[in-house]
């Protein structure tokens, strides 16, 4: 089958969710075409209506925001959410023009596409749901995102947790409001020099706030492979997101066997528990502080949690796993 992927590249995990899609499609023989677009796009995406599909396409998969423009009527198209950004519990951590952009133009932008399309797919459970309660339409349906669980793998010599050396946390994600970015001084001025904050992004984003305690380190920009060296070297992630589509973050530590604490909204509950973590009520900086000292403090713990996530990633995030589902919801709309 020749499919068509076209995005609007973001530098978010939406590009990387398409982008192993691609390459999980074409592992199975599938002739893909992986065609990026400037970011200048997201604002003004009917001029992508000029875009034609590639000879001979089968199929088009596309992301919400956009794909009413690559919609053809002769080719079955699928598009997916992957983060629906107008679920009423983000409107306060957004700023007045992100607000009037995403009510007056993205909502529009996402009912056309999905009206557009033979088949809407949502990232998680939490995703359909609100995605059709808030656009009155019918309930899409879930293929749960994933990571390549070949490439995010534990270290070869199983780490241990050593109360003689600090607790080593990792952040990974953009810095913002949404990702929880504000509560991360906060709580590693409670946690203390024990514990030692990595994140990425840069140390002067102003999200961050101008008295960051001395436990925290920037990482900047990394690569997929520098991604991978910090999550082998984490014991826990920090994740205090107040909403998610299914983040990236949380799948790539799972795979990589680190416990992950984060807050309790969203699709978290999809991801994480007891088993492979733990969940705070949202900007609740007591209940992440708690939650980090009772894991990173007692080693059989940590070892329960760290073999659990990698179980659960295998079982539930896998890459060979979506790509089935996706194949068979596009044997489906072909056939019709």
């Amino acid at each position: 089958m020749k499919i068509w992927l076209p995005y609007v590249q973001a530098e978010t995990g939406a590009d990387v969710s398409t982008k192993y899609l691609a390459k999980g499609l074409r592992n199975r023989d599938h002739d893909v075409v992986l065609q990026a677009f400037s970011h200048n796009y997201q604002y003004t995406p009917w001029l992508l209506k000029l875009k034609k599909p590639p000879p001979a396409c089968d199929a088009i998969i596309t992301n919400t925001w956009n794909g009413f423009a690559f919609s053809h009527h002769a080719i079955p198209m699928v598009t997916v959410d992957r983060l629906f950004v107008l679920d009423p519990t983000l409107n306060q951590y957004k700023s007045f023009t992100q607000r009037f952009f995403h009510n007056a133009f993205v909502k529009y932008f996402v009912r056309k596409s999905a009206l557009a399309a033979d088949q809407v797919v949502a990232v998680s459970e939490y995703t359909a749901d609100v995605f059709s309660q808030q656009l009155e339409l019918p309930r899409p349906s879930v293929i749960l995102n994933a990571v390549d669980t070949d490439f995010f793998t534990p270290p070869v010599r199983r780490r241990r947790l050593k109360p003689s050396q600090p607790c080593r946390l990792l952040y990974v994600g953009t810095l913002s409001r949404r990702k929880g970015s504000d509560i991360l001084a906060p709580i590693m001025r409670k946690l203390g020099e024990a514990f030692q904050l990595y994140h990425t992004g840069s140390e002067d984003a102003a999200i961050l706030g101008k008295d960051r305690p001395t436990n925290m380190h920037a990482l900047g920009r990394l690569s997929q492979p520098e991604v991978l060296e910090q999550y082998q070297m984490a014991d826990l992630l920090l994740f205090p997101s107040r909403g998610e589509g299914l983040a990236r973050a949380v799948m790539e530590a799972l795979a990589c066997g680190v416990p992950v604490v984060a807050g309790n909204t969203s699709s978290m509950p999809e991801a994480v528990d007891e088993h492979v973590g733990h969940l705070c009520p949202p900007d609740d900086v007591e209940a992440f502080v708690e939650a980090v000292r009772t894991i990173a403090t007692q080693n059989y713990i940590w070892q329960g949690l760290s073999k659990a996530a990698r179980q659960r990633a295998e079982e539930r995030f896998g890459l060979r796993r979506l790509v089935d589902e996706f194949e068979e919801i596009l044997t489906q709309v072909s056939a019709r």
